[in-house]
């Protein structure tokens, strides 16, 4: 009788737990499509990260079905078999001798975890976005941050690593009691050596057997010096950076998707945004303004070296992904509050995974109230910027004279203009026009976008700065951030005052609204005009001389707007 309700307690455990995993497949499509906001950005997630997924298995461990070696748990038992063996685990997979079985890489994202003074809580909501990067296909790595220990000895710090590693295990990683997935975890104490002043990382195979596994790697930022024997802490940002170059020499095997230092001072802050976190950073143009403003004095030198130390690293570690893998890392710094958030659109890593974007864009008026301000960074390596402005050039600021000193390459802008609106461009009208009243041009990449922004001449003879041509090439249309690098060096060139217009019925008039201050339909037309400045923004307060700003005659200006919108012909055939 005893062992018929033991069988039976063990039959309704079972059926919970499925339901709980079938819960939970169901909520992973959910949150897809609740937290992209367009089609292709739910396609590109499936299409990088189907492959991680097993049909008809729990995300996490479970039995292995050993049909098929396209499945990422099959390879694993090959990888396994070979490595007990004595052979190289990872060097080539056959099915048989003829047909080459194509390698599913792994999806990383390393985290520099730093634990200490979180609270249970906090630690609890950790366990549950790590189970939902397990379920969203992403493979955890952690290396434990103890902080500063370096003045230590090697018996202090093993003490207070150790304390960390026991919260760690208790709070995150121990069985829950709720039926929630176990997240399995190795501890590797000591994986870095040093001979003869050169770092060498564990053998791969100890960190990507666990993880295809489903166990999630805790790393310790200790090294073991071959020559004297002894071993001791190293910092967590020198442990990341050993770890991330020896993975990413192994693309074949794996992707490593995201970086993220989870940090209680947060996202790198920004002047701008009130001293709270840049939203997004395109390194290939901020590094060194970042670096620059971190330097000004706002900041406790503390904080601000922890601030600069960071960005550097992160700086280093995306350059190296992008010359070795050719593939683009995504940096996420942020704190353990953030990290810890059980809201698939507010969690700025679960967002960013789902969507490869940042919670809200950087392009978006950082001094309207419908901004939020965050405590997280999006950081990538991202596209170099060319800004041509009359003030930087030597000359007649012109656009043939811009071509003819090849700083624009004209059958190259022309041709983006046209791939980008799906139309014929009316080039030497175009051309004719805009020559000479060129205000700023905006080139990005290798011309995967680009803007144009003119000045138009009113009535009364001032000039006002119009965006002319807004383009992004159609195979980056949707393309995250890239629109919002180009709209935010937009907005730099021209901070006092800037409009544009764009068809009643364009598709994308709900971006541009979110980044004016305001729009209007132009009467009798198919345009709709959006404006755009500081001398909308009502927070400006009184001048440094102590007089108030002067009051815009909005009824004045939208008369001004509207007819030079109308007075601008068509660029297209």
């Amino acid at each position: 009788m005893t062992t018929f309700t033991n069988l039976s307690k063990k039959f309704v455990s079972n059926l919970t737990v499925n339901q709980l995993i079938t819960k939970a497949k169901r909520d992973l499509i959910l949150s897809i499509l609740k937290s992209t906001t367009t089609k292709r950005e739910a396609r590109e997630y499936l299409n990088k990260y189907q492959s991680q997924f097993n049909p008809g298995q729990s995300y996490l461990r479970g039995t292995l079905d050993n049909e098929s070696l396209s499945l990422k748990d099959n390879q694993l038992n090959l990888f396994i078999n070979r490595f007990l063996d004595g052979e190289n685990p990872f060097l080539r997979i056959y099915e048989d001798e003829d047909e080459k079985i194509a390698k599913i890489p792994l999806r990383l994202a390393i985290f520099k975890l730093y634990i200490h003074e979180a609270s249970p809580e906090i630690l609890k909501g950790t366990a549950e976005t790590f189970r939902r990067l397990v379920n969203l296909g992403i493979s955890p790595v952690i290396v434990l941050d103890p902080g500063n220990i370096s003045g230590n000895s090697y018996k202090q710090s093993s003490l207070y690593v150790n304390d960390q590693i026991q919260t760690l295990l208790k709070h995150v990683f121990s069985p829950t009691g709720d039926g929630l997935q176990l997240l399995d975890s190795t501890i590797l104490r000591c994986p870095y050596s040093l001979h003869k002043g050169t770092v060498k990382s564990v053998p791969l195979e100890q960190i990507m057997i666990p993880l295809y596994q489903g166990i999630i790697p805790i790393i310790l930022p200790a090294i073991y010096d071959t020559e004297n024997g002894f071993q001791h802490f190293i910092n967590a940002d020198s442990a990341v950076k050993y770890l991330c170059a020896d993975l990413l020499n192994t693309s074949e095997l794996l992707t490593l998707e995201k970086v993220i230092f989870v940090d209680k001072h947060g996202g790198v802050p920004s002047v701008e945004r009130n001293q709270t976190s840049h939203v997004f950073i395109n390194l290939s143009q901020e590094f060194s303004d970042i670096l620059s403003e971190l330097y000004i004095g706002y900041l406790d030198p503390k904080i601000r070296d922890i601030h600069i130390d960071n960005l550097v690293l992160m700086n280093d570690i995306l350059n190296d992904a992008t010359s070795k893998a050719h593939h683009e890392t995504t940096g996420i710094i942020t704190t353990p509050a953030m990290l810890a958030l059980n809201d698939d659109q507010l969690n700025p890593i679960i967002y960013n995974v789902l969507t490869d974007r940042p919670v809200i864009l950087s392009s978006l008026p950082s001094s309207t109230k419908r901004t939020p301000q965050l405590s997280t960074s999006i950081i990538k390596r991202g596209f170099p910027v060319s800004v041509l402005e009359e003030h930087t050039y030597n000359g007649e600021f012109t656009f043939k004279n811009l071509v003819r000193d090849k700083l624009v390459d004209q059958d190259r802008l022309f041709s983006l203009l046209e791939d980008s609106f799906g139309r014929k461009l009316a080039a030497e009208e175009f051309l004719e026009r805009i020559n000479l009243s060129i205000a700023t041009i905006i080139i990005v990449g290798d011309y995967d976008g680009a803007a144009i922004i003119t000045w138009e001449t009113l009535s009364s003879g001032e000039k006002i700065a119009y965006l002319d041509k807004f383009a992004i090439a159609k195979k980056n249309q949707g393309l995250p951030s890239l629109a919002d690098i180009i709209f935010k060096l937009i907005s730099q060139a021209h901070q006092s005052e800037l409009i544009w217009r764009s068809r009643n019925n364009n598709p994308v008039n709900k971006w541009y609204f979110e980044r004016s201050r305001g729009s209007a339909n132009v009467p009798d037309s198919q345009w709709k005009l959006y404006f755009t400045g500081e001398i909308y923004d009502k927070r400006m307060g009184t001048k440094l001389d102590g007089t108030e700003n002067e009051s815009v005659d909005i009824t004045q200006k939208l008369k001004i707007y509207s007819e030079v919108v109308l007075s601008i012909p068509p660029s297209f055939k």
